[in-house]
């Protein structure tokens, strides 16, 4: 196992990287810095990880008829998902465009983001579509799982009885069968260590099934708002969805997500695993996210954004929330004003309040770590409207 420790300094806003521990001199309280240890196999980097074979490139995907009468049409997200992946990769078929990404031996990871269901949540017909691609490399249904860390929100989405037959899901607070043996959630092994508020559990355990089960993982993240770190995108839905005891990051009104979500991503089996975003933004959250109780904060965005850099799906994601956000009138998800703190009920009723002080620096920071473009003048994006 490989340890490397990461220090921020929210005073500076500076990210350091040391393979031993580093700290700040005396003075500095708790609060102005977080020190995080990451415990990982020392995996070699592949082309495949992030930012993966095509980095600072994203493709928007736009269709009209993408919902019709309030329901998400497999047929458009078929089109969507077909042009899409054809656009990022250049090939003509879109059998080859997957080809560039899984081999029929791969046992492929899809992560759902199953939070703020019905209405905002990897639909459905993406996860069918996915797997239908999969399946079209060769990839049988026995080795692909869709996971998340809530069991009783994948349940409640319906994923176990909507996907074809043989395909696993799992929720990791569960335990699972593998070939007969029996398998937790999290890998005892592999963790990051941080202490943010003075909690009890200062770990925060990595998925078994990323560790362990996965060689590949497609990543279907929701365009949405958070009232935490700005937006639920590629890089908090792989982080926070893989890894447990995470919520311990934020306390109104501070948040840690900026670094703890782009330094959880740089863990070896993340890094290397992840190899494709697909973000569902058919419907998108332009506040009260990641639930989105209240459906005036719900928009039909009709668009999918998809590429291999979680970076620069995240970046034109926070331009998509930031440019609603101004269309209707409400501050920006950067503005740390206290005159907007309010509380979680505050937030479903107005879209001029938030818990917490929003980081969506952590997108930025992800950057500086090396697993993709921040820049909008270094993303190549490309918009399709198809029929």
């Amino acid at each position: 196992m490989n340890r490397r420790t990461f220090v921020f300094s929210a005073t500076l806003g500076a990210l350091n990287l040391g393979l031993g521990r580093l700290s700040f001199g005396q003075g500095r309280s708790r609060l102005e810095s977080l020190e995080i240890d990451v415990h990982a196999p020392d995996l070699p980097l592949s082309p495949l990880g992030m930012p993966g074979l095509f980095p600072g490139k994203v493709v928007e995907v736009f269709h009209e008829e993408s919902i019709v009468d309030r329901r998400v049409s497999r047929a458009a997200i078929h089109t969507m998902l077909e042009d899409g992946m054809k656009a990022l990769t250049g090939e003509s078929i879109s059998r080859n465009a997957w080809a560039r990404f899984v081999v029929p031996a791969d046992v492929v990871a899809i992560k759902v983001n199953p939070s703020g269901v019905p209405g905002t949540v990897s639909s459905i017909p993406l996860v069918r579509e996915v797997i239908q691609a999969l399946n079209s490399v060769g990839v049988p249904n026995k080795n692909i799982i869709v996971y998340d860390r809530n069991s009783n929100q994948l349940e409640v989405n319906g994923y176990h009885a909507l996907v074809p037959p043989g395909v696993r899901v799992v929720g990791l607070d569960q335990r699972w069968s593998v070939e007969g043996e029996t398998r937790g959630g999290y890998d005892p092994n592999v963790f990051c260590e941080m202490d943010c508020f003075g909690e009890r559990e200062t770990r925060s355990y990595l998925a078994s099934v990323v560790a362990t089960d996965a060689t590949k993982i497609i990543n279907l993240p929701c365009l949405k708002e958070h009232n935490a770190s700005g937006v639920t995108g590629c890089l908090k839905n792989l982080a926070y969805g893989s890894f447990n005891n995470v919520a311990r990051t934020h306390v109104d009104p501070k948040t840690y997500t900026d670094p703890v979500i782009a330094v959880m991503c740089t863990a070896a089996p993340l890094r290397s695993k992840a190899v494709l975003h697909i973000m569902d933004g058919i419907r998108a959250v332009y506040h009260s996210g990641p639930f989105a109780w209240n459906p005036d904060f719900v928009w039909e965005a009709k668009t999918l954004l998809i590429g291999t850099d979680p970076v620069a799906v995240d970046r034109i994601e926070l331009e998509i929330v930031e440019r609603k956000r101004r269309e209707v009138g409400v501050p920006s998800l950067w503005d740390h004003n206290p005159e907007y703190l309010g509380t979680s009920a505050d937030m479903q009723r107005s879209a001029r309040k938030s818990p917490y002080y929003r980081e969506p620096g952590h997108i930025r920071t992800a950057a500086e770590l090396g697993l993709g473009k921040w820049e909008l003048n270094q993303i190549d994006h490309r918009k399709l409207r198809v029929v």
